[in-house]
């Protein structure tokens, strides 16, 4: 059967064939009536006529009902059976609409709950399977986050699928998908990549490269990454060159001056102790002059020393891979591995330190403690203490060994940190850990003297390792990367008015890219009226600082670089980008999808294509603070559009050639 042929045309054809089969009725029956009865032929045919209309009118009108009742619900809720077979959609359906079709619409719902129910239970089974990789994957993130080197993970084509924070410290915003060549020199890391695939090659690879900018000179080494099907991409390891150099030269400082300062206090000593000597018979007053003389020097040279000391571990310090991590992220990490035994602390708060020792610091006492299976009931604690933070594992049961503690301090952390062990990290923190009656484990660690106590915020993503197409076929729309907008405005005419606010949020293969956002007021160039203000809430006090259109602008096309736009009413947003220009040319000229017009197109049978109707539609969360704000409602299209991409695939619209056409059709 045709494709053009829906279901409502072919109820519209069944009605519109009863009327003229109808009519045609009519007008035999009275040709019938005229032949047999003779008289004036105009009585008939004004009968025909009456009666044909009649009959149309009657027809259009039970056909109307029945569109209404019957031909639109069903479309309604097999549409809604097909958004939940092929996407996460949990609300349940709406049975009013097809309350005229019996036991179909709560048929429909059982159907829905019961997929909804099996879906549960496949995401618990999926998660009792994947407790391990949950685990490994903690460890690992915490690893990465806490290395003091930036990481970074290219495709072989060169797009990022990894970093971590220390690489966007040190290159700026970086972004997943986004080529790595904007931040950095890549031709040295590709030269040093190839050299990898020599086959007298090392396993790894150092470079030399330099930001684009040229401020900072890059060191490192890259890895390659194979798999059965070759190779998978490439990884970076690499740190601030200039750092070192610093921190090279103030040592060679310290040490220079270290040798001019004890040179007098040394050859006066040496000349002290050949006077004394070669006098035996001195006086008393004499060697007692000499002995304070000697003391002196000795002193000098003593603090010095002290100097010297006290400089060269400040700046073992400032090497030492000392970040800020919060104490959540920590007890996390080991309830990851060691599940539900662990009870986190009352309270969260950020230090100064190196998270990754820290953490396997507990991870190898907790593992010791549960090797007695009389002790039970683990709990962290954490108090304030002045600078520093107390942090404290207690525990039922028997105490720890002192010698065991010890043993257990004095091993090696992990391969990772080669011959380190715990010792060495307490020593590198300047705290001790040490056994109280409780039983009970105590560690003071410095706070984080910018971040004091501070809720968490859920940890951002910072990996994608998706299927990337190869060859000249077009990347399917599920593989994309999409940068999904949103503006606010001083009013509705897209000539006059202008932007207050502009959002976006990154979307790549179905997901939301949660820790890659753009947030920026916006300066207009006119007053902001009452009226718009009682809709987005940005006031006039609050963009008075803000950049102008044209800098916000630009700083988003630079986040939105080779991205697919996305936007609800797309037309009306980029109308306002359009103003843009780069050069000569528009500064904006991405490929652009509305989920207005996408919506409009799958649930033609829905009158309702508001962004508060597909929210509803598709189940997602919307904070009603978030609400007609730009970065909220981007988010929330976002996520309407992650779930409407496996409807779309479901209707054959698989390439972004394939959505474009199929919105503007």
């Amino acid at each position: 059967m045709p494709k053009w042929l829906t279901l409502r045309r072919r109820f519209a054809l069944f009605f519109a064939a009863i009327a003229l089969g109808g009519t045609t009725l009519f007008a035999g029956a009275l040709w019938m009536g005229y032949r047999n009865g003779g008289g004036s032929p105009d009585g008939y045919v004004q009968a025909w006529l009456a009666g044909s209309f009649g009959l149309m009118g009657l027809v259009a009108w039970i056909g109307y009902l029945f569109d209404e009742n019957v031909a639109r619900p069903i479309r309604a809720v097999a549409a809604d059976l097909q958004t939940r077979a092929k996407s996460d959609v949990s609300v349940d359906i709406d049975q009013a609409p097809g309350r005229y079709l019996g036991a179909l619409a709560p048929a429909a719902q059982a159907i829905h709950e019961a997929l909804d129910d099996a879906r549960k239970r496949e995401a618990e089974i999926l998660a009792e399977k994947t407790a391990s990789i949950r685990r490994d994957k903690a460890l690992l993130e915490a690893l990465i986050r806490d290395l003091a080197e930036g990481v970074v993970v290219i495709a072989p084509g060169g797009e990022i699928l990894l970093y971590n924070q220390q690489a966007v410290d040190l290159l700026g915003e970086l972004g997943i998908d986004r080529p790595l060549g904007r931040f950095i020199g890549l031709d040295p890391v590709m030269e040093a990549a190839h050299r990898l695939r020599q086959d007298t090659a090392p396993p790894s690879e150092s470079f030399l490269t330099a930001t684009c900018d040229g401020d900072t000179i890059l060191t490192g080494a890259v890895t390659d990454v194979r798999a059965d099907d070759g190779l998978v991409g490439h990884v970076l390891i690499f740190r601030d060159a200039t750092e070192d150099l610093r921190t090279h030269g103030e040592l060679d400082g310290v040490l220079s001056t270290l040798v001019d300062a004890a040179r007098r206090p040394a050859m006066t000593i040496a000349a002290v102790l050949d006077v004394l000597e070669q006098s035996e018979d001195l006086p008393r007053d004499a060697v007692k002059k000499f002995t304070s003389a000697m003391r002196d020097e000795i002193d000098r040279l003593t603090t010095e020393l002290n100097r010297a000391e006290t400089e060269q571990s400040a700046m073992s310090d400032s090497h030492w891979p000392m970040r800020n991590i919060s104490t959540g992220e920590i007890v996390e990490t080991l309830r990851a591995v060691h599940g539900d035994t662990l009870s986190p602390a009352p309270q969260d708060v950020h230090l100064r330190c190196d998270g990754f020792a820290v953490t396997r610091l507990w991870e190898k006492v907790l593992n010791a403690l549960r090797d007695n299976p009389e002790r039970r009931d683990f709990r962290m604690g954490l108090e304030i203490d002045g600078q520093h933070a107390v942090m404290s594992l207690a525990w039922d049961g028997p105490t720890l060994r002192q010698s065991t503690l010890e043993t257990l301090i004095g091993g090696r952390l992990s391969e990772a940190y080669g011959s380190y062990t715990g010792s060495d990290a307490l020593k590198a923190h300047r705290t001790d850990l040490w056994i109280e009656s409780g039983p009970k484990l105590v560690l003071p660690l410095p706070l984080s003297p910018h971040l004091d106590v501070a809720a968490r915020e859920p940890r951002p993503d910072f990996y994608d390792f998706g299927q990337r197409s190869t060859g000249d076929q077009p990347r399917k729309l599920s593989d994309l990367c999409f940068t999904v907008f949103d503006t606010e405005t001083t009013g509705l005419d897209t000539d006059k008015d202008d932007v207050v606010q502009l959002a976006g949020v990154r979307v790549l293969r179905q997901r939301c890219v949660r820790g890659e956002i753009f947030d920026s007021l916006v300066a207009p160039e006119r007053l902001i009226p009452q009226e718009a203000i009682n809709i987005h809430g940005v006031t006039n006090e609050m963009v008075r600082d803000a950049p102008r259109f044209a800098k916000a602008g630009r700083d988003f096309a630079a986040f939105a670089e080779g991205s697919v736009l996305v936007a609800h009413h797309a037309e009306f947003d980029m109308a306002f980008l359009k103003r843009l220009k780069n050069g000569q040319g528009p500064l904006f000229d991405h490929p652009v999808l509305c989920t207005a017009r996408l919506s409009s197109r799958l649930y033609s049978h829905f009158n309702d294509h508001t962004l508060d109707a597909l929210v509803d539609r598709y189940g997602v969360t919307l904070e009603d603070d978030l609400r007609h704000t730009a970065l909220g409602d981007a988010t929330a299209t976002a996520e309407v559009f992650v779930k409407m991409l496996p409807v779309l695939a479901e209707r054959d619209v698989t390439s972004l050639e394939d959505a474009l056409e199929f919105q503007n059709s």
